[in-house]
């Protein structure tokens, strides 16, 4: 058990009134491509240095906006997410590729309905470290991005609930492991080379627990409702929309990020191009 908790702090621990958006956005401002995207690689390289600063050393998050994305191949934009992706990176050749969202997809977070917070539960060997997504076509209305740094909810915890703290920084069971599968169990808050790593999804918490035959001790649940009371505090909240052309990068080990339900076009429905990195 957790006895020597002290705050995050630093510039991963934001809130919306204290996150400046020269902090997390940033705009392709020199050509990257030519007609067909043979990449400019010296342009490229600056832009992820610029990237992975944000992601490791700043707010755990950035936005890169005007890849110039309109009438590329299938191809073209797996090559880009996986040609940027490596400069940040390891990508995860599985998760690269494009997502379509919409009313008739079954399956969980694919579907058009909003997605509560969480950080990415991954396949083997675990969690990725970043996941980015690059919006090929946004929806006619919603679908906003949120984001929430989960160093801020650690030490808003650890100001308000204390005492339930430690009890997030104990094994959960995020999902039901199978012989040929793995086990995902891993505590929500973690501490490793002294920086605070957060993994979050009530959702398939609750689903884990329940698969293991361990259901959840009333001290657990409470520490989990006082989690999710402090991401439902809009201050906490960062909230935008991607445009055709973004590519929003997070780190998976630091920001929560959620979404918004939307409507959309059924002749063009929300299109993204999705990459795991390690």
């Amino acid at each position: 058990m957790l006895t020597n908790a002290t705050p995050t702090g630093g510039p991963a621990a934001w809130a919306r009134s204290t996150l400046r958006e020269q902090d997390w956005l940033r705009h392709i401002d020199q050509p990257l491509t030519g007609a067909q995207p043979e990449f400019h690689i010296p342009a490229l390289t600056l832009l992820a240095e610029k990237a992975k600063a944000a992601l490791e050393e700043g707010p755990g998050l950035v936005v890169i906006r005007g890849w110039p994305v309109g009438g590329w191949s299938e191809e073209q934009i797996d090559l880009l997410c996986y040609t940027f992706g490596s400069l940040i990176g390891t990508p995860r050749a599985q998760k690269t590729g494009l997502v379509t969202t919409g009313a008739n997809q079954p399956r969980r977070g694919m579907d058009d309905q909003g997605l509560a917070f969480h950080t990415d539960r991954g396949g083997p060997p675990g969690p990725p470290h970043l996941v980015g997504l690059l919006c090929l076509r946004a929806a006619v209305r919603g679908g906003e991005s949120l984001l929430v740094s989960g160093h801020a909810v650690h030490d808003r915890l650890l100001d308000e609930r204390p005492d339930l703290l430690p009890e997030l920084y104990e094994d959960f069971h995020f999902g039901a492991g199978t012989v040929s599968d793995f086990d995902r169990v891993y505590p929500v808050f973690r501490r490793n080379a002294g920086r605070v790593r957060v993994q979050y999804n009530r959702y398939w918490i609750e689903r884990g627990q329940e698969a293991a035959g361990k259901p959840l001790m009333p001290s657990a649940v409470a520490a989990l409702d006082a989690f999710d009371e402090v991401l439902a505090d809009q201050d906490m909240v960062l909230r935008f929309s991607l445009r055709p052309g973004d590519l929003l990068l997070v780190n998976n080990d630091v920001v929560l990020h959620g979404r918004t339900a939307f409507t959309e076009d059924p002749r063009a429905r929300r299109r993204l191009a999705r990459i795991w990195l390690d």
